[in-house]
């Protein structure tokens, strides 16, 4: 299947325009539990839970069709200010080829 660099995106499957993108991500949050007032942490107030950390267990991004539901995998949060079309083309592609390249 060839796209057409076009101004536009195109869902195969369908033949729509209207996409929405989509972020998933689980996290891990992690919180002392400090239960002294003033506790080793708390040293302005009692908060018997005090956030810790947060962890990034595993993300999907993706773009979805509004009409048809397909989805296609592209990465638009990592290192880069924004969505490219051509990424997002070459993601849509990337679903109909087994060895798909993205750089290029």
């Amino acid at each position: 299947m060839k796209l057409n660099l076009s101004t536009r995106i195109v869902c195969p499957a369908c033949n729509d325009s209207s996409f929405t993108a989509k972020y998933e991500a689980t996290y891990l949050y992690s919180y002392s539990i400090d239960s002294n007032a003033p506790g080793l942490k708390n040293d302005e107030e009692f908060l018997p839970f005090l956030f810790d950390n947060r962890k990034l267990l595993e993300s999907r991004q993706y773009i979805e069709c509004n009409v048809c539901g397909s989805r296609y995998l592209c990465s638009f949060n990592e290192g880069n200010r924004g969505v490219d079309l051509i990424i997002l083309q070459k993601a849509i592609r990337s679903y109909y080829v087994s060895n798909p390249e993205f750089l290029g």
